[in-house]
Parts: structure tokens; sequence; C-alpha cells
């Protein structure tokens, strides 16, 4: 809390070395840790979205730049504690009230946990994400029992965003600007780069112009520069925390029977920022609006202006995950309508969110699809590919392959363990939202354990071919040797004279007799060998055939000797 974000960020831990060549990966600077404490623990962008029972929703927005002032951020605390204060009071008109949170801060934590008295465990859950922690790690969240975790109040979605990015610089800013999150996520770029992904070299006649042309008309060089397509891939999560007083789904009992109780509903979503460079991979999930029929806007040639993207903001630029969530939130006749009863103002949210999930899952699962099908075509035919150059594009292939073979088991627990939490639990309070979602879960998590063993295969595969290329280069060496014999030979009789070279003349008459004789004779023995005879002839004197026919007549013998005695 009083670090503002993760420890590794904070200083560099005893007995712990630093690279001289690595660039520091702690985002705190000596000269200004208070300014970087300060921003990082006043750091706010938090969503109220007031779900009425009419269908419509109320939106406010509490946010805090980084360079605002001490009466600003007064202000913004003040404004966020009367919008909590109201949301626990009993009002008919708005049915459920959702926080929705972008990144964690320490002034965000003590606002919410302490007017909404939610459980610290919730923040803790949703701060780091590690696939394995060193024995040393003293922030370690211990693993709990499943029938500890049914009785928490909160559940956490986890999943994996892909990104596409157009060249290295923009990773490398990507993986800066993931570093300046309050909470620990971590952008990992999967090298699986083939020819498609990037732009053919120029030619010197394009060079040359395009040098022209930045010399006319004074263009910055970073605008002209080739793609070079990278793809990172994060760990991320969403952690959804529901009033444990909240009567959601229950019923009451009153004179008219059995009647909904819809009092004091409110919860919180954490959800984690979103790098602004680069853009989502294929542009992201597919549009969920319904899609106008023609004919039915009468004024539609009235305006041929092209609408912006929904899904884009005012300068442009994709749209965060935050700004995703609330979008689709306000677009609340493109869910499906809960069964038994269920709250609809609850629904709402829960199924937007496990919509984005679900998309990120199938975005990721289309992608190692085709990084496999590549991978498996460079096997099948390899000359397709203009960089495959025998043994290096193989061992290529086979570093592409152990990158999945880490990745795609650690996804497949991240979804088990979303699955897990809610809908094995038959008894939980969004258990039956997530039972819409459960055959897109299964479908995603049956090809992942198919992309699981078809990796294994696609190893195997790569390693005999990268044995059997190693073995043909020893036999062509071996050849090759084959021809140094002769010289060798003289070399060593003409050693064995201690006389002075006098008769050099009829040692290199004899040399050159040597070599012909030797190369012909090998010659002769290659060609044989390729012959139908010579097959034949290692097919008989091979040991497996002389050990079946002295079985035979072993038997034969044995037999006959039977037949005599009887």
């Amino acid at each position: 809390m009083e670090v503002g974000t993760v420890p590794t960020r904070w200083c560099i831990f005893p007995g712990e070395e630093k690279d001289e060549n690595e660039k520091p990966r702690y985002t705190y600077p000596e000269t200004r840790k208070e300014a970087e404490q300060r921003r990082r623990a006043t750091r706010m962008n938090v969503a109220l979205l007031k779900f009425q029972e009419a269908g419509n929703l109320v939106f406010d927005q509490y946010r805090l730049e980084d360079n605002s002032t001490d009466g600003d951020i007064q202000t913004a605390h003040k404004h966020l504690r009367k919008a909590i204060s109201d949301a626990k009071e009993d009002q008919s008109v708005h049915n459920f009230s959702l926080f929705v949170v972008e990144d964690l801060s320490r002034d965000v934590i003590e606002i919410l946990g302490s007017g909404l008295s939610i459980d610290p465990r919730f923040f803790r859950a949703h701060i780091t994400d590690y696939v394995w922690n060193n024995i040393r790690d003293r922030w370690r969240e211990p693993s709990i029992l499943q029938i500890d975790a049914k009785r928490q109040s909160w559940f956490q979605l986890r999943l994996i965003r892909s990104r596409y990015f157009e060249n290295q610089s923009q990773l490398t800013e990507a993986k800066n600007q993931v570093n300046n999150f309050n909470v620990m996520r971590r952008l990992d770029a999967d090298r699986n780069q083939i020819f498609w992904d990037k732009d053919p070299d120029p030619t010197i006649w394009e060079r040359l112009k395009a040098e022209a042309i930045r010399n006319q008309s004074e263009v910055d060089e970073k605008q002209d520069t080739r793609v070079d397509a990278k793809v990172g891939h994060m760990r991320s999560r969403s952690t959804f925390w529901l009033n444990e007083k909240s009567t959601i789904g229950k019923h009451v009992t009153s004179c008219k029977g059995s009647l909904a109780n819809y009092n004091r509903k409110s919860g919180v979503l954490l959800l984690e920022p979103t790098p602004e460079a680069g853009y989502l991979l294929w542009r992201g999930y597919p549009n969920w609006g319904e899609i106008p029929k023609f004919g039915v806007n009468e004024d539609s040639f009235d305006d041929l202006q092209i609408p912006s993207s929904s899904r884009s903001n005012t300068t442009g630029k994709s749209m965060s995950w935050f700004e995703d969530y609330i979008l689709w939130a306000q677009k609340t006749a493109n869910f499906a309508k809960p069964l038994d009863d269920a709250n609809e103002q609850l629904a709402i949210p829960i199924q937007c969110l496990l919509h984005l999930v679900c998309g990120e899952w199938l975005t990721f699962s289309d992608y190692l699809n085709a990084r496999l099908n590549q991978i498996d075509w460079g096997i099948v035919n390899p000359s397709f590919f203009p960089e495959s150059g025998g043994t290096d594009h193989q061992k290529q292939s086979l570093r592409k392959l152990h990158f999945w073979r880490r990745w795609v088991p650690q996804a497949r627990d991240m979804l088990q363990a979303t699955m897990s939490q809610v809908i094995d639990d038959k008894g939980s309070k969004v258990a039956k939202y997530f039972e819409l979602y459960n055959d897109d879960l299964e479908i995603i998590k049956k090809r992942l354990e198919d992309y699981e063993t078809r990796i294994d295969r696609l190893s195997t595969v790569v390693n005999s071919t990268i044995s059997l290329t190693d073995a043909s280069n020893t036999s062509r060496l071996t050849i090759l040797a084959s021809f140094f014999i002769p010289p060798s030979l003289v070399a060593t009789l003409l050693s064995m004279n201690m006389d002075p070279l006098i008769g050099l003349g009829n040692a290199l008459k004899w040399w050159a007799v040597a070599s012909v004789v030797a190369v012909t004779i090998l010659f002769a023995i290659g060609y044989l060998l390729k012959t139908r005879k010579a097959e034949s002839l290692k097919k008989n004197l091979s040991i497996t055939k002389l050990v079946s026919k002295l079985e035979g007549r072993w038997k034969s013998k044995t037999g006959n000797r039977t037949e005599d005695a009887v």
C-alpha cells in the first residue's frame, strides 16, 4: 500500500545481482521516487454504472490525471465516497450499482474497501499474475481449498489478451506502458514470425526514391519504416465482487406470494489497463450489435458520410478494455435474457464481461491454430517458404514449438481455473448467468487440449527431421573424406623413406595411378550398391534374415528328430 505498486518495482532486494547490460526493470527512478509514488498512489479511473429496472443505465466517471493537484484529488475522493454511500442506500430506482475500476491504486483500494466493506483478498487476488513464485517471494498468495473458495464473495476470470505491433519499437513501447501499470502484468512476444509478417526488402531503386521523397518533403524517417509485425501476449485477470448482503436471486414472502427482493445490490469489477501502442490482434472480437436490415432507414441516402466506428474513441485509436466494457454494458439489448426469474440488471454486466473474455479466448485460439498450421506446412512443404534452408529452418520451427509448449498448458490451466470457480459451483449466485457460456468455454478448452497434443506431435516430427538431416550430412562428409584416402596413403609411404627424395617423379606416378584406381573402385562400389541385385544381396546377408534362416533350419531338424523318435 505504501509502495503503490508491486514490490519488485520499488527497489532491488538484498542479494539480487543487477546485470550491467540489461535495462533496469524497476520503474521507480532514484531521483524522483516520492513523485512517482504519489502519482501511482493517487491514480484513479472509476466508472459507476447504475442499472435501472426500466432497462436504462446511468453512467458516472471519476478520473484523475497524473498531473492532478491536491484540490482535484480531494474533490474526486469526496465524489467517489458520496457515490458509494448513495449506492449502499435502499433505492427503488437503481436496482444494481457497479463500480468498474481500471488498474488499482492505494486511494481506490482504501475508498472502495472501507466504503463497501470488501475483503482485502479481493484486491490482492488482482494485483499480481505470476505463473510460479520463487521460494523467497513474500507476496505469494497461498492456494486455498475449493470449499473455502466457494465461500468467497467474488470470482475471477483469467484470459490471454493478444496484441499486434507493426515493428519492434511499438512492442518495446507497449512493454514500457505495461510496466507503468500499478498491477503486475507482463507482455511476452511469441517470436513466431514468418515471411508474411513483414514487408520485403526494398530494392536499390526503391530506397533511392524513398530517400529523395524524404529529402523533398522533410518527412520523419519513422513514418517510412517497413512493417515487421510482432505479436505479444499478456496474461490478464478480471475480478468481480458482489455485495455479500445483496439479495440477488433470493425471494421474500409477502401477502402476494413469493416476490424477488432487489434491495441493496452493488458490485465492483476490477479491470486492468490496456497499452496504447499496437492494436488488438485481428482488430479484436466481432461486432455484437444487431445489423440494421436493408431499407429500414428511409433517410439512409441523405448522409453519405461513413460513420465512425463505435469501438474507436475520438482520437481514432482503438478503445481500451475499460472503455470496451462500458460501451457494451450500455447496450443492454445485445445480451440474452436470464431465465428462472433471475435479476436482469445483474445479468447484463456479467454477460458483457463474459462476452469480452470469451472473445479474447477465441482470438487466442484462432491465432494459435494459424501458427501451428504454418509450422506444419513448413514441415510438409519446406520449399514453399523462402527462408527454409535445411536444419536452420527446422531448428527455428522447434524454437517456436517450445514457446507454445510452455504457454498452452498455462492457458489451459487458466481457463480451467475460471470454469471451476463459477460453472462447477452450482450453488453460486452467479452460476446461472454462466450456464449460457458453458458450451463456448468447453469448446475453447477442448481446442487448447487438442493443440497441446498437436504441439507434442509436431515437436517429435521436427526432431526426427533434424536427426535425418544430420545423418544425411554425416554420410556426405564420409564420402568426402574417402577422397583423401589415396593422398594420405602416398604421404604415409613417402614419410617412411629416410633417403632424399631423389625418385620424386616415380612417386608422383605411383600416386596418380593409386588415386585413379581408388576413385574408380569407390565409384564402382557405389554404383553396384544401388542396383537391384545389390539390394537383394543386402537383404539375404542381413543379420535378421540369417537368424530367421537358422531358426527355420533348427526347427526343421528338431521336427525330423521327433518324427524319427516316434
